[in-house]
């Protein structure tokens, strides 16, 4: 069950921030790592380590290495044998345990997994997980309004999909299917002070949270949430709107030549269809101007193909957006020209950032991303 929100203000030019209102931060439990069949961890700081019934403990040696396996009669932490999983809970507030390549404050559990192998969950409060976030999904130096910004999407995500990976045995994942999570260390002044300052506040419609997500840049309009995830439907603040701000960023426009051979194999992705590509052009776009569908001429066969499934199957990376201008059949390929980078639903980064360096603060930026929505703190 999500949050409720707490002091629904509205957002909007006059809008005071809601930070004095009370908060007590949720824990949420991180997927950090899967599948290792040997782990090192290392306790900098105070820590205890106990069964996964909470009967048994022993007292961890700081900054001594200890060797995690697992055989046929459970897993092995250093010198104990242990049933079942194990927690590592700080007796420091301040301390950080290393686990395998990550750092990572506050507990740390450790499960068997299939195969013999392990899994690591990293344990923690809700705003020390956006100081593992918020460096790796903006960069850092950028300017405070659009940290705190990002902030405010970021714990918005986070608490919207709370529970999401529950059956593997954590709430989100550290990887982009979640939000990237790094534990410690990338953290500077700027991202502490993002954090701080937007304490607890999230963003919501009509007293519940918005299912918000964020992206690099929209190329000149945000996309409609229903059209790319499939759902039809948009609350107003996630259908979309005019970007005047992002265009001027060094993604504003650019262009790729993708092999033919590389496009055949992505037109393949629903059935075979064989022969000799003979053109590609763009088919339906939404209002925003993303493409929806592209139309292929190839053997002897014209086939409507889904835009988003195709750029999925030549990478993302590759084909930046879907915001196209024109896809034109080359000697070498199919040079594809566009604006933007990524899904282009919620919060355009470099817009943000843009946006920010004009003077605007964030609640003026988020108001502009998410029209009509509130700033609240989360009730817990």
């Amino acid at each position: 069950m999500s949050p409720a929100l707490l002091l629904a203000a509205l957002l909007g030019a006059g809008a005071a921030a809601p930070a004095a209102a009370a908060y007590n931060e949720r824990l949420i439990q991180i997927g950090v790592l899967h599948g290792v069949r040997l782990l090192t961890v290392k306790p900098e700081g105070i820590y205890t380590l106990l069964d996964a019934a909470g009967r048994w403990q022993e007292e961890l040696l700081p900054y001594k290495d200890y060797r995690v396996t697992i055989d046929g009669n459970g897993m092995v932490f250093g010198p104990y044998r242990m049933q079942g999983a194990a927690r590592l809970v700080s007796r420091d507030p301040g301390a950080t345990v290393l686990a395998g390549p990550g750092r990572y404050r506050g507990s740390l559990i450790v499960r068997p997994a299939a195969g013999e192998s392990l899994s690591v969950v990293a344990e923690m409060g809700e705003e020390e997980y956006l100081l593992g976030v918020l460096p790796r999904e903006m960069e850092p130096g950028w300017p405070r309004e659009a940290l705190k910004a990002q902030a405010v999407v970021a714990r918005t995500f986070a608490y919207y999909h709370l529970g999401k990976y529950r059956k593997s045995g954590f709430d989100l994942t550290s990887d982009t299917r979640s939000q990237v999570y790094g534990g410690v260390g990338a953290d500077t002044e700027a991202v502490r002070r993002a954090v701080a300052e937007t304490r607890g506040e999230v963003l919501g419609f009509k007293g519940q949270l918005l299912d918000v997500y964020y992206h690099a840049c929209c190329g000149g309009h945000t996309a409609d949430y229903g059209q790319v995830w499939g759902s039809g439907y948009a609350p107003a603040p996630l259908r979309g709107v005019k970007d005047k701000y992002c265009p001027k960023s060094p993604l504003g426009r650019w262009s790729v030549v993708i092999p033919k051979a590389e496009v055949v194999s992505a037109l393949q992705t629903r059935r075979m269809i064989g022969g000799r590509l003979r053109g590609l052009r763009i088919g339906r776009r939404d209002r925003a101007g993303y493409v929806r569908t592209l139309k292929a001429d190839i053997g002897g066969e014209s086939v409507v193909v889904g835009a988003e499934a195709f750029r999925k199957a030549v990478g993302p990376t590759v084909l930046r957006s879907l915001r196209l201008h024109s896809a034109k059949l080359r000697r070498q390929g199919v040079e594809f020209t566009g604006t933007g980078s990524g899904h282009g639903v919620g919060l355009c980064q470099w817009g943000a950032k843009l946006q920010a360096e004009a003077g605007r603060n964030y609640e003026k930026i988020l108001h502009y991303y998410f029209p009509g929505s509130t700033l609240s703190v989360v009730d817990e």
